[in-house]
């Protein structure tokens, strides 16, 4: 009899636990949903440029759009691609013995895929249960594309590479299918030493994110 009791005890202690966890869960927002899409634009800033450059310029406007799924409330995966604008700025250059001043530009645009984790809105409820914090950890594709040009002399290069991509931010669901997310996103290797520079890029942004 004592026997039956604690099974029929432990039973009740089960069937509990079973309803108390997707209950936390839903209150984690963007798990609500799994899948989502999203836009975001905002500025991007190249740290590094090859060569000395004067007069330059090593911020602009940058976007982005992504899609992701989550794979539970918390840790989900996202892809996005980002077209990061371009610096600009003026140095010089050897044109057979003699140096002549260039203008120097560079594009950047990347593939990327990273791992996101959702922190529960619960835990901000004094901003709001619809309030949220999340972390990115990743790798992306990128090139970079570079032109020099002066008298008698023109560069183009083109070149690909693969770094990481890590980022934080913040999103509030102000709609049951609607966010609003703010991000700061850092993209490493993007160039080649050698050939166009390599350089890292910050990119702040702020967008749009519909669940579906």
């Amino acid at each position: 009899m004592k026997l039956n009791k604690l099974a029929y005890a432990i039973a009740i202690l089960g069937t509990g636990n079973l309803v108390v966890v997707p209950s936390a869960f839903a209150t984690f927002g963007l798990g609500d949903s799994a899948g989502y899409v999203g836009a975001s634009i905002g500025e991007a800033r190249y740290k590094d440029t090859p060569g000395v450059l004067s007069n330059s310029d090593k911020k602009d406007t940058g976007y982005k759009v992504f899609t992701g799924f989550q794979l539970n409330p918390v840790v989900g995966l996202e892809g996005t691609y980002y077209d990061l604008g371009k610096y600009r700025g003026n140095s010089t250059a050897f044109n057979g013995s003699t140096v002549v001043p260039t203008s120097l530009s560079g594009d950047a645009t990347a593939w990327g895929v990273a791992a996101i984790i959702t922190a529960p809105s619960n835990l901000f409820s004094v901003f709001g249960t619809g309030f949220g914090l999340f972390g990115k950890l990743g790798v992306v594709k990128s090139r970079l594309t570079t032109d020099v040009s002066g008298i008698g002399f023109n560069s183009h290069r083109k070149e690909s590479n693969t770094g990481s991509n890590f980022g934080v931010g913040a999103k509030f669901d102000f709609a049951k299918n609607y966010s609003i997310r703010t991000e700061y996103e850092r993209l490493n290797n993007v160039g080649d030493k050698s050939t166009t520079g390599e350089t890292r890029i910050d990119f702040w942004s702020v967008g749009l994110a519909y669940k579906f």
